[in-house]
């Protein structure tokens, strides 16, 4: 039991490391789509991912529910547990915050380049000034582009 306890404290330590250094600099909108591979490729070995896409929490609360799923079996490296919750985070906030204005179909459906995609998101914005910030709409332009054509939320 302790030295489950000590794995868990420095899995937990380690990964507290990978998101200072990945925070430090914005995440790209390839470092997003990695993350939903990984996403796609890992939970579902044990889930469908109805869930977790539905899921919406902050970075605490993702680091939680990754916790979790380490401690029943779940097995991610620190630099893909920081590409799953950067993900999961801008997926998070398209959730939160697209909705408020209008519907979330639409920008599902659609398949635009990331450019695009800030194009869209900052004119948006601009709807509601301090709504998002510029974190934010890098986050959900990202989200946007890397969920792809193909995805919907699940």
């Amino acid at each position: 039991m302790k030295r489950t306890s000590i794995v868990v404290a420095v899995v937990m330590a380690v990964g507290f490391l990978a998101a200072h250094v990945v925070n430090s600099a914005t995440v790209n909108f390839e470092q997003l789509a990695q993350g939903k591979a990984i996403v796609e490729e890992t939970c579902i070995e044990c889930h469908d991912l109805e869930w977790p896409m539905s899921k919406v929490t902050d970075r605490a609360g993702w680091e939680e529910t990754l916790t979790k799923m380490a401690n029943t079996g779940a097995v991610l490296d620190p630099a893909d547990r920081e590409l799953v919750i950067e993900f999961m985070l801008a997926k998070s906030a398209f959730l939160t915050k697209c909705n408020l204005c209008h519907g979330l179909e639409r920008p599902l459906e659609k398949n635009k380049q990331f450019q695009e995609w800030m194009a869209t998101v900052q004119r948006m914005s601009a709807k509601q000034p301090g709504h998002l910030t510029e974190d934010e709409i890098k986050a959900i332009a990202g989200f946007l582009t890397a969920k792809g054509a193909e995805t919907a939320l699940y």
